[in-house]
């Protein structure tokens, strides 16, 4: 009698591929100073910005707005927000950013707390400021004559996809 075993026959092995997905990115860090506060405080105006020097990410320029009677929409608050400019680069841009309180120490001030969006900014178009309309309470500034509006910034851009 034969080995039945032997009769059997083994699947074949499935052929077996992978890829990869790789989200390039560009990364900027910006600080804008903002120095004599007690001047700006209640005398600019609601809706009325300080914007820092334009900086590069991802193709783009950007520059931060500080509001510091608010832009109108929450009274009693600063708002802060970042701004795609303009530039080179696509019309379109998916990024990261964390708008950060910082004072004179470097840290984040007081009781205030690092703000991180991720939205879609469109240059030139109504989609080209995005920010936090309650940054920073008026009355927590009262006292700070200089502090830092930081903004850490990732532009995503395209995704590839890469076969292994």
């Amino acid at each position: 009698m034969g080995n039945i075993s032997s009769c059997l026959v083994k699947p074949p092995v499935p052929a077996e591929t992978s890829s990869r997905c790789a989200t390039p990115t560009a990364t900027a860090a910006h600080n804008f100073i903002v120095e004599n506060y007690s001047l700006l405080l209640d005398g600019m105006g609601v809706g009325k910005f300080v914007s820092s020097t334009k900086f590069s990410a991802g193709g783009n320029n950007w520059n931060i707005r500080f509001y510091p009677d608010g832009d109108g929409r929450e009274p009693g608050y600063a708002s802060a927000f970042l701004h795609l400019v303009g530039g080179p680069g696509p019309t379109h841009v998916k990024a990261k950013f964390t708008l950060s309180l910082l004072g004179k120490d470097g840290k984040v001030y007081k009781d205030s707390k690092p703000v991180s969006i991720a939205p879609t900014f469109e240059r030139g178009g109504v989609n080209s400021t995005w920010g936090v309309i309650k940054f920073v309470e008026k009355s927590m500034l009262q006292e700070a004559d200089c502090f830092t509006v930081r903004c850490d910034l990732t532009v995503l851009k395209q995704a590839v996809v890469h076969k292994m």
